[in-house]
């Protein structure tokens, strides 16, 4: 049985994806055997599909984990939110059902956390679909120890949104100050109520540069992305991040690395995202930030081949950004 106090609660929230969880709980597995400082942790938002079936068959082979099942579906906000109420973690690592943690990746977290005392620690992840194998790392991950909140944010800048790229001192985040976290509920960011707060009051984060989880790409959108990432981004980050200079670099970041990629897709119509209208929306929220007109506007105004290319020419600027210093986050 696990400790009353774990170091680390890992919280799974699913939906209808059994499948998919089928495959993080076997990458988690072996990696659990006789692992005390660990608690797992499944909340099913009543799941209409083999989901329990699954569980209880993991039960059986020996995994233990404390599980969740909502009667009825609170919401993707609502069921992320309850594994972070729910964890008895110190930290608190809420994984996709659709994410796998590589091999020994486990061991590194518990290695840094159980060593030093940190607000978040960030994981950076590889893209995989099914049938893919992600690859194993061949030595101890490369860590950067971060004690500056801008320097902390340069690293991770849009990256905070992606909930199973941050580790949380749930311990450190509830004996700060902070909004009632239920107010992001509905907006597809209710986890950056809880990362917020500690990046507000940051003293000291690690960024784990080599990717110790795998991101599942198997079934992803069903969401209005630019609005989400635009207007809820936004708003959340000017209200719950406050501090200009950091608010500048989250969004920033969202401007220069994330909307590209995503600009370009929806003028392919290769997304899976519900119809919006980026050019509107995007131009009434940034247009008096000049990275508007360099990293978004072409891709929006260009023939598709054109566009291709200009997307090319602005992951090469971002990239030598990266390499002098970040000066276009700032």
């Amino acid at each position: 049985m696990h400790s009353e106090s774990p170091l680390l609660t890992i919280g799974i929230p699913t939906y209808n994806r059994s499948r998919y969880l089928a495959r993080l709980l076997d990458s988690l597995t072996p990696q659990l055997e006789n692992e005390t400082r660990v608690e797992l942790l499944i909340s099913d938002n009543a799941s209409p599909d083999g989901t329990q079936a699954t569980l209880e068959g993991y039960r059986e082979q020996g995994l233990v984990f404390r599980s969740i099942r909502n009667q009825t579906n609170i919401g993707a906000d609502g069921n992320i939110g309850q594994c972070f109420a729910e964890a008895a973690g110190k930290y608190v690592w809420i994984i996709g059902d659709d994410d796998v943690v590589i091999q020994d990746g486990l061991v590194s977290i518990l290695s840094l956390i159980a060593q030093e005392e940190f607000d978040i620690v960030h994981l950076r992840a590889m893209d995989f679909s099914e049938g893919q194998q992600p690859h194993i790392l061949s030595r101890p991950p490369r860590i950067e120890i971060i004690h500056d909140p801008r320097t902390f944010a340069l690293r991770t800048h849009v990256f905070l949104t992606f909930i199973a790229g941050n580790i949380i001192n749930k311990q450190r985040v509830l004996s700060l100050p902070h909004r009632d976290f239920s107010e992001l509920m509905g907006t597809s960011l209710g986890h950056l109520s809880w990362t917020y707060t500690a990046l507000r009051s940051f003293r000291k984060g690690a960024c784990i540069l080599d990717p110790l989880i795998a991101a599942g790409a198997d079934d992803r959108g069903g969401y209005a992305l630019f609005t989400v990432f635009g207007t809820n981004l936004k708003r959340i980050t000017e209200t719950w991040l406050v501090e200009p200079d950091l608010v500048r670099i989250v969004m920033n970041g969202t401007l220069q690395t994330f909307f590209p990629t995503f600009v370009l897709r929806s003028k392919l119509r290769a997304g899976k995202f519900t119809e919006e209208n980026p050019d509107v929306l995007l131009d009434s929220l940034f247009s008096n930030n000049y990275r508007y007109y360099f990293f978004i506007y072409p891709l929006l105004k260009l023939p598709s081949k054109l566009a291709r290319v200009w997307l090319l020419l602005c992951r090469v600027v971002n990239r030598l950004d990266k390499v002098i210093g970040n000066p276009m986050l700032r």
